[in-house]
């Protein structure tokens, strides 16, 4: 089999997630961050036919991209990455050695703030907080309006940049460490609860992320 550019993409973002990832038979592809406050699953178009470890997502790809157009075997203990004369024997890692996510799809105990948001603001808001040094990103509802903000909720002083989304009835601040934004390009359905988890969704791709306890949020009247 040949892995798609997608899911080349989509292994790349994971390993941003977590260095190591287990492949499952099927088309899905879902990794788990080390201190467990992000999820990610995704979609891809290619079929995974067996199981397989990858200990450093990053070597491996690498050592994939070495080839200009290589064919990639599942064999009991090792990839067979091949083209031409040139082929690389490339072992599994034992899964004792991962971190893996629950097999079960995930499902938010209360869908209590939810709004369209395009990448292009949300790419300005993680931008601003790193020039800025900014810790967090906040969804925030006040007054009628929400808004995106990358702030420093630690520091009542600190600069804010801030981003209007829309109209709410609510009251909240849903806050999220900015280095758990590790979102492929894409416009999200941002789902947040007050039970401190969010979720990202676009085309073919999730994420759920830990919303930090010191949140708030108020349904309004």
């Amino acid at each position: 089999m040949k892995f798609s550019d997608k899911t080349l993409t989509v292994l790349k973002n994971f390993a941003s997630i977590n260095p190591s990832v287990m492949l499952k038979p099927g088309r899905q592809l879902r990794t788990i961050s080390q201190q467990k406050t992000e999820v990610a699953m995704a979609t891809i178009d290619d079929t995974i036919p067996s199981a397989a470890c990858v200990y450093d997502i990053s070597r491996f790809l690498s050592v994939y991209s070495l080839y200009s157009d290589p064919e990639i075997t599942f064999e009991d203990k090792n990839f067979l990455i091949s083209q031409g004369k040139q082929k690389t024997k490339y072992v599994f890692a034992d899964p004792s050695m991962i971190i893996s996510p629950p097999d079960k799809d995930l499902k938010l105990a209360s869908e209590d703030v939810q709004f369209d948001v395009q990448w292009s603001d949300l790419q300005t808001v993680i931008k601003a907080s790193g020039v800025l040094q900014l810790p967090e990103i906040a969804f925030t509802g006040s007054n009628g309006v929400c808004y995106l903000r990358a702030i420093d909720s630690a520091n009542p002083t600190a600069d804010t940049f801030g981003i209007e989304l829309g109209e709410t009835r609510d009251t909240f601040q849903m806050i999220i460490k900015t280095e758990y934004f590790k979102l492929l390009p894409q416009d999200y359905r941002v789902t947040l609860s007050a039970k401190g988890i969010s979720l990202f969704e676009a085309t073919d791709i999730r994420y759920y992320i830990a919303i930090e306890s010191k949140s708030t949020y108020k349904r309004g009247e």
